[in-house]
């Protein structure tokens, strides 16, 4: 929300909504339209209208309030904000790939993990590192869709398996949400834990919806996040096929 003011020295307000779709201003003349105090880069519900009678049309905000959605209810992958992403293609990428997956509880994962306050937001914003691969705004979304959509295009013909896939490289390095900032620097935790042993952390909530209507699918993907690597002396050894496959990135 940015105030303004107009010609006459008359104020106004301007705000911005945005969804994976695009981006919309609306205009307040006064602050009565505004229900109660709002926090940037929160979900609302909007009532406005288009005004003609000045000299351009514009759409006249009538209400606007914090989103009365039940919270308990998953949310929508489209309610991420595109104008907030540097990478616009690659939320379009993750829309795709998502609506790809033929298992419901899967993108109802997916869904529940991005939509966790503060994490979706630094999925789309956050690198991928510091100093290596991807290390620039919306990088970490970017390296995280290639990484699903080259892993879709090996299992095409094992749609169980690519599903699976999709998901466990979506959020290989989830725990970069919380090591990065949406500036590129380190966080505090990100100093001295690695992101990840992060992982299971930033989708526990997801992970324990997921493990009671299917705990096979929960622990499949456990095992893909924390099997050990190749020539590891210590921990579980790759058991699947995603699992290998995703050792590679």
């Amino acid at each position: 929300i940015v105030s303004k003011f107009d010609e006459s020295n008359q104020p106004f307000w301007e705000i911005t909504l945005s969804d994976a779709s695009g981006f919309l201003k609306i205009y307040c003349r006064d602050q009565s339209c505004i229900a109660e105090k709002l926090k940037p880069q929160s979900l609302v519900d909007v009532e406005a209208s288009v005004d003609s009678r000045g000299k351009f049309p514009y759409v006249r905000c009538k209400l606007i309030q914090q989103s009365s959605l039940d919270l308990s209810r998953p949310r929508q992958l489209s309610q991420l904000p595109v104008a907030l992403c540097k990478k616009p293609d690659s939320l379009s990428a993750l829309l795709q790939l998502t609506d790809s997956i033929s298992q419901t509880l899967l993108v109802e994962f997916i869904t529940n993990v991005l939509t966790q306050p503060h994490i979706g937001l630094q999925f789309i914003q956050c690198p991928a590192s510091a100093n290596h691969h991807h290390n620039y705004a919306g990088g970490l979304l970017e390296h995280s869709v290639e990484v699903a959509s080259n892993l879709s295009v090996e299992l095409e013909n094992n749609q169980q398996e690519r599903d699976l896939a999709i998901v466990a490289a979506l959020f290989h390095d989830i725990g970069k949400t919380q090591t990065f900032t949406s500036d590129g620097k380190r966080s505090a935790i990100g100093y001295i834990v690695d992101h990840n042993d992060l992982t299971l952390e930033v989708c526990a909530p997801a992970l324990k919806i997921l493990h009671a209507k299917h705990a096979g699918l929960a622990n499949r993907l456990r095992h893909a996040w924390t099997c050990a690597s190749e020539g590891s002396r210590y921990g579980y050894k790759a058991k699947t096929l995603t699992a290998k496959l995703l050792k590679r990135f």
